[in-house]
């Protein structure tokens, strides 16, 4: 995991010198790596309220566990419904980088209610990472990622390509599992 705390610092110290445009970058690259940091957001959100950006600054508290009466963010929520003009189009306008139930419980609940709106228009949506998408090899390696236990490994391995490499091996030996057991099951079933 990328050290929140230095990175929230160090957005604080782009938005000090008047950089807003530093410390947003900086804040949405730390949310790939961080995607449920209620720090990250909540700083991400400022930002965009100082970069003038209400309906963006919506979208980060959308996703914190930032109560729906606050002044701020209500009206944070309210230009982020009124840009985007439907609920689809809402929760594709969210930093979401993590399966839902890695939010605080109010934006849990707001992603519910999100989601009933959206089925009640008679579309579909899920979080992004709440539906396992396949590559072409029928996994999705990312989903064998655990970033605490693969940072301490690429520290002890000096980069990142040993996580890319692992991931890897362990959705191929996963596949294989899955094509033996297939194999075994057709030929009980013809000679059987």
């Amino acid at each position: 995991m990328v050290d929140t705390v230095d990175v929230i610092d160090r957005a604080q110290e782009d938005l000090a010198r008047g950089d807003s445009i530093a410390a947003r970058d900086r804040l949405m690259s730390a949310l790939v790596r961080n995607p449920a940091s209620p720090g990250v957001l909540e700083l991400l959100a400022y930002t965009h309220l100082v970069l003038g950006d209400r309906a963006a600054a919506g979208a980060a508290w959308f996703l914190t566990d930032k109560s729906d009466d606050d002044p701020t963010a209500s009206a944070a929520f309210a230009a982020l419904e009124a840009q985007c003009r439907s609920p689809l189009a809402v929760a594709r306008a969210l930093p979401i980088h993590a399966p839902s139930d890695w939010y605080p419980t109010r934006a849990r609940n707001r992603l519910e209610r999100l989601e009933a709106a959206i089925e009640a228009n008679g579309q579909h949506w899920f979080p992004p990472r709440d539906v396992v998408y396949f590559d072409e090899d029928g996994l999705n390696s990312d989903d064998f990622y655990d970033a605490e236990v693969d940072q301490d490994d690429d520290r002890a391995r000096g980069g990142s390509s040993y996580r890319s490499v692992r991931q890897r091996a362990i959705a191929a030996t996963i596949v294989i599992a899955i094509v033996a057991t297939s194999a075994s099951v057709v030929l009980a079933l013809v000679f059987g």
